[in-house]
């Protein structure tokens, strides 16, 4: 009974991670737009830096909801991870054996 509670909290646990790595990635590209606008006109700007970096929290949390509920955290990740042109399967370079 007691590992079963503990392997529910340790999946409870990398599902938040997951959700929380999917709302920061929209929010760090939206923060470094803000960092590169803010050295173009020579000031640093933190209210707008702040405010791009919010937006890009509130686009990445309606993201995150969104693949949450249409394929589930750890489905979406795995798709990720096993996709053919990461893992080194080349499908074009392999031969076909009817010829």
């Amino acid at each position: 009974m007691l590992e079963k509670i503990f392997i529910y909290t340790i999946a409870g646990f990398v599902v938040i991670l997951k959700w929380l790595a999917i709302v920061l990635a929209p929010t760090l590209a939206l923060g470094m737009v803000g960092l590169i606008i803010s050295d173009i006109r020579d000031v640093m700007d933190m209210k707008l830096i702040f405010i791009l970096m919010s937006l890009g929290a509130l686009i990445g949390a309606i993201l995150a909801e969104t693949i949450r509920r249409k394929y589930g955290l750890i489905e979406f990740d795995g798709k990720l991870i096993g996709h053919p042109d990461i893992d080194g399967h080349n499908v074009l370079a392999t031969k076909s054996t009817n010829s």
